[in-house]
């Protein structure tokens, strides 16, 4: 019972740290960084998808975000200086602040 309890509190405080250590982000030079370096091409402006992943309303954890930009596992070219994981912070709040669309109950000319 010790050894679990205090098992659990080193699984709290590692998740703690790493939360306080992941930049929190700024949503209006994430939207800069991500039409500059092209993302929109591929995931659509507001992050919808397209020929790459949609990424919005509900992107990836920016730790997930930054480590598949530095190393995709599909067709995405990698992006290894060309962007800072603090840019990377920054495109993730971006993303995270576009709202979801509206549900298709909510879009009259869908319902006719």
């Amino acid at each position: 019972m010790r050894i679990a309890l205090r098992c659990s509190w080193l699984l709290l405080a590692w998740i703690a740290m790493a939360v306080a250590q992941t930049p929190a982000g700024n949503a209006e030079n994430g939207k800069k960084v991500f039409l500059k370096q092209g993302c929109a091409r591929c995931h659509g402006t507001d992050g919808q998808g397209g020929a790459g992943a949609r990424l919005a309303p509900n992107p990836p954890s920016t730790a997930a975000l930054i480590k598949y930009v530095r190393k995709p596992t599909g067709t995405m070219p990698p992006y290894l200086s060309q962007v800072t994981d603090a840019e990377l912070a920054d495109v993730r709040a971006y993303l995270a602040s576009i709202p979801p669309p509206p549900a298709v109950r909510d879009i009259p000319i869908l319902n006719q």
